[in-house]
């Protein structure tokens, strides 16, 4: 995950350094949605598999998870076609329209997180040190 993330840095800065500042480059934009898309579902996979977390959906963190999914799904392919659509005056409806859904979705879903409490169990099973 850090070299993907270092590689990502990496690319994002020659990408603003090298694009124009006039137009806007879909590419960036889609590769940050799938690699955020792609943290949270390895992040909900480590999650299931830890046994303190009883109930997955009664943890904030999960809330925030779900939320940034729902976001980076949802625009992923708005931004995949922003490049070549963004001068139509139909395709920009449609963007806001679905960018303003989905991000009234993931602020509710922030604010559903923060009025949780997290709800996690105690492992019963201790690890005894020999010395």
């Amino acid at each position: 995950m850090l070299i993907i993330s270092v590689l990502m840095a990496v690319y994002l800065i020659y990408s603003l350094i090298t694009f124009s500042n006039n137009s806007f480059d879909s590419v960036p934009s889609g590769i940050t949605a799938m690699l955020f898309f792609f943290y949270c579902i390895f992040y909900l996979f480590e999650r299931v598999k830890d046994p303190t977390s009883l109930f997955l959906y009664s943890s904030p963190a999960f809330w925030v998870v779900v939320a940034i999914i729902i976001y980076s799904a949802g625009t992923f392919f708005p931004f995949i076609y922003a490049q070549n659509y963004i001068n139509k005056p139909d395709f920009n409806q449609e963007y806001k329209l679905i960018h303003s859904t989905l991000y009234v979705i993931k602020n509710f879903l922030f604010g559903a997180a923060m009025l949780i409490s997290d709800k996690t169990v105690k492992s019963s099973y201790t690890m005894n040190k020999k010395k």
